[in-house]
């Protein structure tokens, strides 16, 4: 049976939504050659699943193919040193090759040494949580940093080079079955490649000569016992980074936006903890991070009336798979309750995912802790998640903004002694929900008259006491604050204005702005203050 239309999965409409795709195949042409892909496609559960766990005819020795498959013959020799560290890998490798690199990583991604990480886990996501805004975009500000800064705890190394990792492993696997953003093509895959190659070398040489307990020491013990060489120590670590960053966060994402696409689905977990482990297993069947896996084919197979032949790619369809009618009840429904879980999101057979008991650890950990701290968090109205549109292969979204505190209909509203306010028709400060705005706010008195005239420092001071006692009356204090922004006529006196500041928020120092004005309401006025401040969660 013809297609009526060939998918064009290069077409970035279909990425961000290839699932009508999938369907049409699924049912007419389970076994699709796709010319764009160079690959057989296969979109049934039953053959991908039996593809997965076929190790003898269905090669994951696969990289060479993959490049092969997406550049002209040309610009291959380029990325040939990309092509032969890739190879390495345990994802590339079959046999006692992949057998030797699972037994090197065995220890680490064991159940108890897994159950172990708990604590940690615990720590880096409630710091995380510290700095989220009142309206973060959650992908850049929480998801994208929470696997890599686990891998820096496990690497034991410095925080900051966890933003390193997750650059690195973007640039490498958004590549490697045709990038349709040319940010991440051949040439920057085999860049970062090779960054995160040299930084492992020299990591690996400062643990040879101070070991630890932190991971890349347990793999130097474990591939010296084993006669591993340096190249294949790095090919292991290079691994972690590239199975645990990108898609991880990918699949945290997808999580929030399954719970919240339906804010009942949001309330039923929040209100059952225990539905944590159900809601993540369910986002993993119905929206898989990892939309795909490859292998190579050892020997022609026939299937489904078609043979594809020796050499030949083939595309394991897990997103296809996993919402495969035959095997699951109405598939396209994202079910809390749903009883039957085999979903191949983590692969089957000698290649199942060692990490995805770390990856579960996480998210559970995280979205236990989510619900708890913001039982009323939603997606913000008129800013609908976006979802990336570079890649077939790994599904994430690149944008979902939410609100973490419900917008309420209760306004509350203070005032103070400044006779300006009755005038002017404002209050001193506003509270909604659990965020709180003032008013521009000048030094007065007690009786509403100017405070401490032409001294910077006495202003600045009694200005924010003023704030302070405004915030009081609306349920926080000064260690809430977020953000101040100051107004002064004279510039020479900000070394004054922000001595004060400073005296005032030692200990919880929020972010500020200095600017200077033409005049303020009265001319013996030096500065004028406005805060943001947040009301702790109850």
């Amino acid at each position: 049976m013809a297609l009526l239309s060939a998918p064009d999965f290069s077409d970035p409409k279909t990425i961000i939504n290839p699932y009508p795709a999938f369907a049409r195949l699924r049912e007419h042409h389970p076994v699709y050659w796709s010319e764009h892909h160079k690959a057989w496609l296969l979109t049934r559960y039953g053959d991908v699943s039996s593809a997965q766990a076929d190790a003898r005819r269905y090669s994951s020795n696969r990289m060479r193919q993959l490049v092969d498959a997406q550049l002209s013959p040309e610009k291959r020799a380029a990325l040939e040193p990309f092509v032969e560290k890739a190879s390495r890998w345990m994802y590339s490798q079959d046999g006692k090759e992949h057998e030797a690199g699972r037994k090197v990583l065995g220890k680490t991604f064991s159940p108890g040494s897994i159950e172990a990480l708990g604590e940690a886990i615990q720590t880096i996501i409630d710091d995380q949580l510290k700095q989220l805004s009142p309206r973060p975009e959650m992908m850049d500000e929480l998801f994208n940093k929470i696997p890599a800064l686990i891998l820096a705890y496990l690497f034991d190394i410095p925080a900051n080079d966890a933003l390193k990792i997750r650059g690195w492993t973007d640039a490498i696997i958004v590549c490697m079955v045709g990038s349709t953003d040319p940010a991440y093509g051949p040439k920057e895959a085999l860049q970062a490649m090779e960054e995160m190659y040299a930084y492992f070398s020299r990591l690996i040489g400062r643990r040879r000569l101070a070991p630890g307990n932190d991971l890349v020491s347990q793999v130097i013990a474990a591939g010296d016992k084993a006669s591993m060489s340096e190249e294949d120590f790095l090919a292991q670590l290079a691994f972690i980074l590239v199975a645990a960053t990108t898609t991880s966060a990918d699949q945290l994402g997808i999580i929030l936006f399954y719970l919240l696409e339906k804010p009942k689905r949001w309330a039923a977990v929040r209100d059952d903890p225990d539905k944590v482990d159900a809601a993540i297993e369910e986002a993993l069947r119905i929206c898989p991070a990892g939309q795909l896996s490859h292998r190579v084919l050892t020997e022609d197979v026939v299937l489904h009336g078609k043979t594809m032949r020796k050499g030949e790619l083939v595309f394991l369809i897990r997103a296809a798979a996993n919402r495969d009618p035959a095997h699951f009840a109405h598939p396209d429904r994202f079910d809390l309750y749903r009883q039957k879980q085999d979903h191949l999101a983590f692969g089957r057979g000698p290649h199942y995912c060692m990490g995805r008991l770390l990856f579960k650890l996480e998210a559970k950990i995280l979205f236990t802790t989510l619900l708890r701290r913001f039982p009323h968090m939603h997606l913000i109205k008129g800013r609908p998640p976006r979802w990336r549109d570079n890649s077939l292969q790994f599904r994430g979204l690149g944008r979902i903004e939410v609100e973490l505190a419900p917008v309420t209909d209760v306004i509350t509203r203070c005032f103070s002694a400044a006779p300006w306010e009755k005038k002017g028709g404002y209050c001193r400060a506003l509270r909604v929900g659990n965020l709180i705005m003032t008013s521009g706010t000048v030094s007065f008195d007690a009786q509403g008259k100017p405070f401490a005239e032409h001294d910077a420092y006495l202003q600045t001071q009694r200005c924010l006491e003023i704030i302070e006692t405004a915030l009081k009356q609306l349920g926080t204090d000064r260690t809430r604050v977020i953000a101040t922004r100051m107004y002064t006529t004279d510039m020479e006196l900000w070394q004054k204005i922000l001595k004060a500041h400073k005296a005032f928020f030692d200990g919880c120092e929020p972010t500020t702005m200095l600017l200077s004005v033409k005049a303020l309401i009265a001319p013996e006025f030096l500065i004028e203050i406005e805060a943001q401040a947040m009301v702790a969660q109850s």
